[in-house]
């Protein structure tokens, strides 16, 4: 056994499955696709492995690595009401989503790795969900919301996909710190998705940085996103762009642009030879 892999072994005692993991390490374990479509349904052979489903002590599944091949989901919660945490899950290949959340709320999804999927992280109808320290990578979609208010997406990586973020009638989510590049649509919000605060985030080297088709909040009261293709003037050196940033024709702006961000390595500086 390879130190710092996930160990997770099935015990039965008196017709209980146990499961009892240890620390999720680089090399995850292998296991088929997840589906729970009910409460009941939080169990070891679903590769939950600890908690009761309360906030205090959501269920857990974690260190998993799942290359979905030819099925639609990688991981499916559907209709619980359950607090969980889904952590440290690698996922493939998934025909539908990486990881696909619909009619739930109360969830986690914390430093996963989605690659090659048609969408990384679906959700559908589905509220108070966070999403955070993720690396969406080579989907088609990233983050696709539908239908879904009130919920994070926190400090990922979307490094080429064809659109990182999409929200279709999504209202009142934030989305704060994440590096979003090399992609073909940045974040693309639609059908009347609004209220959504869009802040800090790095936007580098798209073909479309963002689209919003209803009124959404790109800054604080000091400070928006950081636009690779934009430089302006920044007179008192503030590291706020003086002059606004259009996200759209009908009026969407990013007041207070950022000259740089923690996330984009600063430029060499300039020599004669240059």
């Amino acid at each position: 056994m390879k130190h710092g892999a996930l160990v997770c072994v099935l015990i039965l005692l008196a017709g209980v499955a146990v499961c009892v993991c240890g620390v999720a390490g680089p090399e995850r374990a292998e296991h088929a696709a997840i589906m729970i479509t009910n409460d009941y349904e939080f169990t070891p052979q679903n590769g939950v492995c600890s908690g009761s489903g309360t906030p205090v002590d959501p269920y857990v599944i974690q260190g998993w690595r799942i290359d979905a091949g030819y099925d639609a989901y990688g991981i499916r919660v559907h209709g619980t009401t359950r607090y969980f945490v889904i952590r440290d899950v690698e996922v493939t290949g998934a025909m539908r989503a990486g990881v696909s959340l619909s009619y739930v709320r109360n969830g986690r999804v914390e430093g996963c790795l989605l690659n090659a999927n048609w969408v990384g992280i679906a959700v559908n109808y589905s509220t108070f969900i966070r999403i955070s320290d993720c690396v969406f990578d080579t989907n088609t979609d990233g983050v696709h919301l539908f239908f879904s208010n009130e919920n994070q997406i926190l400090y990922n990586v979307f490094d080429r996909n064809d659109t990182a973020l999409w929200l279709d009638a999504s209202n009142r989510n934030e989305i704060t710190g994440n590096l979003i590049q090399a992609s073909h649509m940045g974040t693309y919000l639609n059908l009347a998705s609004t209220g959504n605060r869009i802040l800090m985030n790095a936007f580098v080297s798209n073909l479309h940085n963002a689209y919003s088709d209803e009124p959404n909040i790109w800054n604080s009261d000091t400070q928006g996103n950081y636009w690779s293709d934009y430089k302006a003037i920044d007179a008192n050196e503030d590291g706020i762009w003086d002059t606004p940033y259009r996200i759209d024709s009908d009026g969407d702006t990013d007041s207070y642009p950022l000259v740089s961000h923690p996330l984009v390595p600063a430029p060499a500086p300039a020599t004669c030879d240059s």
